[in-house]
């Protein structure tokens, strides 16, 4: 498998959902040229948008803070730019053909590493971990401190795994800023990838797919759910991850081992049986829908599938 040929000069722009993922949610028409073109739709205000698929899912510089001597640190965006280079030229079989993916082990360990990486990868996460900074260091702070004015802790247990507890460098800690936490965003990329990616591995697999293009996907393309949990994880047994592979094919990672592996099940009515997964893609996105029809068409369909349907809004996701 070919990597993705690298330019000389690093993005400055940088993706947090693949454009050559993308390409595949494009219109018909924009699909093959240098400007694939898709419909995006926001939550908050205005109108569907048709845009190009670089403007989306971006921001500057969100995989390569500074180093200690203000020097940006490239290697995660290079890891990056070589799985999406693999994963971009096995796409088209999984985009549009039927292929086992419990017996061919090789690409399914590809898949969900890509996956792991693309849940860890996003935003949602960096903010995650400005959250949990405030909150370690508020109840650290609120503890005795030693005579250097560091929090005296010897331990620190977590899920039952008792660790020591490094107060060395913790008035750094404190008054970590913007790029300080951005390089634990990318250290917890580094750290978690392969476990997620190994849970992912352990669950059933199989596939939906419609005639027509009738799936999404957004801002936020791996769904997590879990109808018995109201605050759960992926490892959480029971935990549901659906990711739309293209417009006409649709992932799904679950616990049920008692059912069939690696089989492709048709959707008996494309327009309606779609509405599950869109608005559950809809649901857990961040800012926006995307797709290669007119959001207007999609959420007609939301509205048609969700007519006495009341969702349960109050379960969400954590790491």
């Amino acid at each position: 498998m070919a990597k993705r040929k690298r330019t000389s000069r690093p993005p400055r722009r940088q993706h947090w959902v693949p454009c050559f993922y993308l390409r595949y949610f494009a219109t018909p028409e924009s699909r093959d040229t240098e400007n694939p073109l898709v419909w995006a739709f926001s939550k908050d205000a205005g109108e569907p948008l048709l845009t190009s698929v670089r403007q989306i899912a971006a921001r500057s510089f969100i995989y390569s803070p500074k180093d200690r001597s203000g020097n940006r640190q490239w290697d995660m965006e290079a890891k990056l730019a070589d799985l999406e280079g693999v994963m971009d030229s096995v796409w088209p079989i999984l985009a549009n053909d039927f292929i086992d993916l419990h017996a061919d082990k090789a690409i399914r360990k590809a898949l969900a590493l890509f996956v792991s990486i693309l849940h860890l990868r996003h935003p949602k996460r960096l903010s995650e971990v400005e959250k949990i900074h405030a909150q370690i260091v508020a109840a650290c702070e609120a503890c005795p401190k030693d005579g250097a004015g560091r929090p005296l802790i010897e331990t620190v247990e977590h899920k039952g795994i008792v660790q020591p507890f490094d107060n060395s460098d913790w008035h750094d800690y404190v008054v970590a800023g913007r790029n300080e936490k951005r390089r634990m965003f990318v250290d917890a990329i580094r750290q978690n990838a392969t476990h997620f990616a190994e849970i992912l591995m352990k669950k059933r697999w199989y596939v939906v797919f419609s005639r027509q293009p009738v799936f999404i996907t957004t801002d936020n393309p791996v769904t997590l759910v879990n109808p018995n949990h109201r605050v759960f994880g992926l490892a959480t047994p029971g935990t549901e991850v659906f990711f739309p592979l293209s417009p006409t094919r649709i992932l799904i990672m679950d616990d049920r081992h008692d059912q069939p592996k690696g089989l492709y099940y048709p959707l008996l009515d494309d327009a309606r049986g779609s509405g599950l997964f869109n608005f559950a893609a809809w649901h857990h996105s961040e800012r926006f829908m995307i797709s290669p029809r007119h959001t207007d068409a999609v959420c007609a369909e939301l509205m048609a599938w969700s007519e006495g349907y009341a969702p349960d809004t109050n379960s969400r996701s954590i790491m």
